[in-house]
């Protein structure tokens, strides 16, 4: 037995947050259609990896509405498989969740889909053996109640038992309970020989066996899904299950470190993109800066950071040989500032007001500011990475702010 372990595609994503980033219209057009190309290169593999079927888990398209050209590619994607002998099963996760009657899609006949309550769809082999293929699809966007208590047991009179489950593990005050909660033992206790997850988007392994696990998504969307995207092929040794890893997105976020020590201060922006060059990337990235300092930074870099100027320059070179270096800059992050004791503040004071003002009491109230913002950025906000960057930069701007007195008293000489 050999299949795909797919999830989270998110065809036809809007990237809103990269819209507005100053992208020429080619690159525009390339991060546009990236997520298309990721599927397309999964539904190659498949057809040269000669597989069995391909599991499909949630989220294959970005929003409920799918657009017409995001349907119409899905659909000409399995009919590549059906042409060549594929089976594809389908579910949809909180992101396309759909109540309509899976016939009306116009998915061809090697396409099975999975309606809203948990069901079993047996796929005889060419080998003879059998495989017990289990799931549902979301019918809303929130679901609270452990669905996985709807699973059946793993069955014996087929050769293998598969869960499909797009939802994530339960855990106390997690925003994630609202989907479709889980926990490891009860995964491990219907006895499946596989479970194929969906909806969080980092590539995982749940066990020790590498056979509970997270595809991740396709292609990353922003630098908080960095690293390479792609699929699992997923094949039998025996009685074992074995994955590997294939990557296809075709652009790659990561997070770039430069010492403000080895870059000319005065060349600032050219010479952080000659450092660029020397990664030499193969294929496209999408980069975020993050600028390091042993020593305390003159404040005028710091307010070219903060107030946007350094990234414009850096784009605006860098729209000139974004395909040279294979590469575009989408921010930049200020180094962080040294604690700084003034003969007339006391840094604990600071430290101690710091702590007082950014924390997660204070965040959580802004956070609820975001509740009408598009899905983009609360998903990007309420990120562990992306809170402790907010801290770290808020953090780096009210000790840059802060007036020393010995200072003005020597400006006003």
């Amino acid at each position: 037995m050999k299949f795909i372990h797919t999830a989270d595609l998110h065809l036809d994503s809007p990237f809103l947050g990269l819209k507005n980033n100053g992208l020429p219209d080619e690159l525009w057009e390339k991060v546009h259609q990236s997520t298309f190309d990721s599927f397309k290169r999964i539904i190659d593999g498949a057809i040269e990896q000669q597989v069995d079927f391909v599991l499909l888990v949630g989220d294959l398209f970005d929003r409920e509405e799918r657009s017409v050209a995001a349907d119409a590619f899905l659909i000409n994607q399995l009919n590549r498989l059906k042409d060549h002998e594929i089976e594809a099963f389908v579910s949809f996760g909180n992101h396309d969740y759909s109540t309509a009657d899976p016939a009306s899609f116009g998915y061809p006949a090697n396409t099975q889909v999975f309606g809203n309550q948990v069901e079993t769809k047996r796929y005889p082999l060419h080998d003879g053996t059998v495989v017990a293929i289990n799931g549902f699809s979301f019918d809303k966007q929130w679901i609270t109640q452990p669905v996985i208590q709807e699973y059946p047991q793993a069955v014996s009179d087929a050769t293998w038992n598969i869960g499909m489950l797009h939802g994530s593990l339960s855990s106390l005050n997690s925003p994630e309970a609202n989907y479709a909660p889980f926990t490891l033992s009860e995964l491990q206790e219907k006895g499946y020989d596989y479970w194929a997850l969906g909806h969080i988007h980092k590539r995982q392994s749940l066990n020790a066996q590498g056979t509970i696990n997270y595809s991740g998504n396709t292609q990353g969307r922003h630098i908080n899904e960095s690293g390479e995207k792609g699929y699992l092929l997923v094949q039998n040794e025996g009685q074992q299950l074995t994955t590997t890893f294939k990557p296809t997105a075709p652009i790659i976020w990561e997070k770039v470190t430069m010492s403000l020590a080895d870059l000319s201060t005065d060349q600032l922006a050219a010479s952080m993109l000659e450092k660029i060059a020397d990664l030499k990337y193969s294929k496209l990235h999408f980069i975020r800066i993050e600028l390091t300092s042993d020593t305390n930074v003159d404040p005028a870099i710091l307010n070219r950071i903060n107030n946007g100027d350094l990234l414009d320059e850096l784009q605006e070179l860098n729209t000139d040989k974004w395909q040279q270096l294979k590469c575009w800059i989408t921010s930049v992050e200020a180094p962080q500032v040294s604690d700084v004791v003034y003969s007339t503040i006391d840094q604990k004071y600071f430290n101690q007001a710091r702590e007082a003002t950014l924390n997660d009491d204070v965040f959580n109230q802004v956070l609820k500011d975001f509740s009408k913002q598009p899905a983009f950025i609360k998903d990007e906000v309420s990120q562990a990475d992306a809170k402790h960057e907010i801290y770290d930069q808020a953090g780096t701007i009210l000790q840059e702010n802060v007036v020393n007195p010995d200072d003005v008293e020597e400006d006003s000489k």
